[in-house]
This record gives C-alpha cells, sequence and structure tokens, in this order.
C-alpha cells in the first residue's frame, strides 16, 4: 500500500465522520482509527464553561441515614411541595432511623424546584432531597 493509499482512506475516514475504518488489499491490511476521547474531552469541557455561567442550585440535603417521609403519617398532607416557599425552620420531611424521627429543616431561604427523592425511600446522611431555586 502507498502512502497516497492512506491519505485517501483518512480521507474517507473524516469526510463521512467515521471513527474507525479498515481495507485489506491482497496481502496487505490497513486500520485507522481517530481519538474520539479527545473529541469527548472538548465536549466536556465546553460543558463545564457553560455551567460555570449558570448558578448553582442550593440544595436541602439529609441530616442522617434512614427511611425519609414526606409526612408525618400516611393519613396526614405532605410537608412541602414543588413551588413552595421555605424557610431555614421549615420542615421539609421526617427520616426515620431505628424507631427514631428526625426532623428535616430546610436551613436555607428559598423556593422548591424539584423533589428528589420519594416517600419511604432509604436515603444516606448528606444526600440532597429537595433542589431550591
Amino acid at each position: 500500500m502507498k502512502l497516497e493509499d492512506i491519505n485517501d482512506i483518512v480521507k474517507i475516514l473524516n469526510e463521512n465522520n467515521l471513527t474507525h475504518i479498515s481495507f485489506r488489499n491482497g496481502d496487505s491490511k490497513i486500520s485507522v482509527s481517530k481519538n474520539i476521547l479527545s473529541n469527548f474531552q472538548s465536549g466536556v469541557n465546553a460543558e463545564s464553561e457553560t455551567e460555570k455561567q449558570v448558578p448553582t442550585s442550593e440544595y436541602i440535603t439529609s441530616p442522617t441515614v434512614g427511611t425519609f417521609y414526606v409526612s408525618s403519617d400516611p393519613e396526614s398532607t405532605t410537608f412541602i411541595s414543588v413551588g413552595q416557599k421555605v424557610t431555614k425552620s421549615t420542615v421539609v420531611g421526617i427520616v426515620e432511623a431505628m424507631k427514631m424521627m428526625t426532623d428535616v429543616l430546610a436551613n436555607k431561604d428559598g423556593l422548591i424546584a424539584e423533589i428528589l427523592v420519594s416517600d419511604g425511600e432509604s436515603i444516606e446522611y448528606g444526600q440532597k432531597l429537595f433542589r431550591l431555586s
């Protein structure tokens, strides 16, 4: 295979947005691959720059390990809902661990933008429970 043939193969690879191409001509075989990881990393860096421009969200996190509940009992209304304003002292849920109930306080002023856990879900210490806007 000549250098011109290899150049043609690389041209086909680039023009057709391929990441790998192989050719066999008699006893000769050539395989050409692109390093797509560097392209992916460039995309990740671009995302990181965009993320820096977007304000970061505030989160309410779990004070302990246990089971998260959205109300004090199954018949009660939920402590919090999306769109509701909270203050630092607002109870947003309860975590049960070994039959001990711990109130989850907002600890921040804000508006509930998203509920990240379900009623009865097992949670970890520091896990994000609510996103504030």
